[in-house]
């Protein structure tokens, strides 16, 4: 059977097949998850993370769900306006990974990406088959964007150039991204490795462990850092997890630092076929753990029902959440699966 694999969605996904010989200019040979030539998971061995050209294909050719373009509610702008008015805190799922929080006053924006295709030009590639729950040009002001890694449904070319218009935000990225944003004449970027905080007045931003990879072209793989992100806004936590597959060390390393996490995101689609995705994305049950793992009071699910990545049915992720969770007598908190243009008023 003859199958026809896109260009740039093999791009966006093929693995690396031999590591980066460049050098890494920020290796400390103290740090576990540094090497000579980039980053690497500390809990994976070098074969874990390794995929070859023929599983890439093998994984490409696999049948995978084709949903028709859905129209979804809208956010409300006025209502975002008077919440912030009013100094009322919230959250709001935008889209896959692209969350709009407001805490205590502060505007937070994750993984942002407004346009249609995830990948590097727009003509190919994974499409959205949902819009954003907002347009990016009623979006309100920003103070803080975290981004996780340079995948491109996370880091989002278009996307950048729009919000780095405003020279006001503070950007915050993992290790070896700044370079990317100047080159965009982008502002106030910081880079930041595992465990490295910056506190301004009543804001602490910290860089913690997730467990992914990076890549951007054909020839770099693990050249660039990969990160989740605590923000302690006053004594409020909000943890966001980024891309990640699961070992419990690194969550339960973060749960007994930082723990409890008073609102966390953590995705839950993007995981089958398991035998390629186990080690850099969660399934719904690994999602609970990392709740579980972290101390989470309220967390919602993120990275669904926007692009078709992966073979799991689009409903698979919910319903499976929900499911556990209703099995699940040792299960304390929330985990909210969020609805677009919905507004969850955060009890600050």
């Amino acid at each position: 059977m003859k199958v026809l694999i896109p260009i740039a969605f093999i791009f966006t996904f093929l693995c690396i097949i031999a590591m980066s010989r460049g050098s890494n200019q920020y290796f400390d040979p103290k740090k576990d998850h540094h090497t000579r030539t980039g980053f690497t998971n500390p809990y994976l061995s070098l074969n874990e993370q390794k995929k070859s050209l023929y599983e890439v294909l093998k994984m490409m050719s696999l049948k995978r769900p084709k949903p028709q373009f859905q129209s979804t509610a809208q956010l409300n702008v006025d209502e975002i306006r008077n919440n912030l008015d009013k100094n009322i805190s919230f959250l709001t799922w935008i889209g896959h990974s692209t969350m709009l929080i407001s805490i205590k006053g502060k505007t937070i924006l994750t993984d942002p990406i407004f346009s249609d295709r995830c990948s590097p030009v727009q003509f190919v590639g994974p499409k959205r088959y949902t819009p954003p729950s907002i347009n990016i040009k009623s979006l309100p002001k920003i103070d803080i964007i975290v981004i996780s890694h340079n995948h491109y449904d996370h880091l989002d070319l278009t996307t950048v150039k729009l919000l780095g218009e405003n020279t006001s935000t503070m950007w915050y990225v993992p290790l070896g991204l700044s370079s990317w944003f100047e080159k965009l004449n982008v502002k106030n970027v910081m880079e930041l490795d595992w465990f490295d905080n910056v506190k301004l007045n009543n804001v602490e931003i910290v860089c913690l462990p997730s467990q992914h990879w990076t890549k951007r072209s054909l020839f770099k793989s693990f050249d660039t850092l990969w990160s989740s992100w605590l923000i302690i806004i006053e004594d409020y936590k909000f943890w966001f997890a980024g891309d990640t597959g699961y070992n419990s060390k690194q969550f339960r390393q973060i749960g007994e630092l930082y723990g409890p996490i008073d609102l966390a995101t953590i995705p839950i689609g993007a995981y089958e076929p398991r035998w390629f995705m186990k080690n850099f994305h969660v399934n719904p049950e690994e999602s609970i753990l990392i709740h579980k793992d972290i101390k989470s009071i309220k967390s919602f699910g993120m990275h669904f029902g926007t692009f078709v990545l992966t073979t799991e049915p689009i409903l698979d992720p919910a319903q499976r959440v929900k499911e556990n969770i209703l099995n699940d007598n040792n299960f304390s908190g929330d985990f909210i699966l969020p609805k677009h243009g919905k507004i969850y008023i955060l009890d600050i």
